[in-house]
């Protein structure tokens, strides 16, 4: 295909490399890609405008709708590529909001791209995409959860990560003050101490000066509303 001199973007920088695509187009409401479905390739959109949202139906009512909206992505930009980083399905939908056109650079020729990068390079992306997703879910949880429910997904991710398995439970020892772990469950000091001690009165968890012992991570998954 023969492509037109245009302004200098990231779907430009894409197309100097002469790497070839598929134009398609999409009607208003037509879905692009769904959560689950293998990614079919880098999708650069042209024309319209897409929805990137993620199915919450197990937000308990906090939503009029299942659908929670990460992203409205205008002409120019680049997306799908979150999925074709990790090679698993999509973990989001797309679908188009208004007549929409799409460049789509087939799966096999991007993947030969990235697996042709320097290790350090592929290393970045693959951070940059767990950057991505973490805020993202970030994101969900200060519309959706509860702030108990958010300390109880902090405790959780922490745990997971960081966690020493022993005796009593999973020691989470990072020797945070409480205001910083308030800040990470974008809370205060206050609603911390205290859902951290009704955490304790119900037995998921036991405290220790800065140390937290897990003692029932199910109990506490279960606390974090689903996420």
């Amino acid at each position: 295909m023969q492509h037109t001199s245009e302004p200098t973007t990231m779907s430009n920088f894409i197309t100097s490399a002469d790497i070839p695509y598929e134009v398609i187009s999409f009607n208003e409401g037509e879905m692009l890609f769904k959560e689950g479905d293998q990614p079919q390739g880098l999708y650069v959109l042209k024309a319209g405008c897409v929805k990137m949202f993620v199915n919450r139906e197990h937000s308990r009512g906090r939503t009029t709708s299942p659908e929670y909206v990460t992203k409205l992505l205008s002409p120019g930009e680049v997306f799908g590529y979150k999925s074709l980083i990790f090679n698993e399905p999509n973990l989001a939908f797309a679908k188009a909001i208004k007549k929409t056109t799409v460049w789509l650079y087939k799966k096999d020729a991007i993947v030969q791209l990235l697996n042709s990068v320097h290790p350090i390079v592929r290393s970045i992306l693959e951070q940059a995409v767990l950057d991505i997703r973490g805020f993202e879910k970030t994101s969900q949880l200060h519309y959706l959860a509860s702030v108990q429910e958010r300390i109880a997904y902090q405790l959780v991710v922490l745990g997971d990560r960081f966690g020493v398995k022993t005796d009593r439970g999973i020691s989470l020892n990072l020797k945070l003050t409480r205001n910083e772990f308030a800040q990470l469950a974008s809370t205060i000091n206050e609603s911390l101490s205290r859902h951290l001690t009704e955490f304790k009165n119900e037995g998921l968890i036991d405290l220790n000066g800065k140390e937290i012992i897990i003692l029932n991570r199910e109990g506490l998954a279960e606390k974090s509303g689903n996420f």
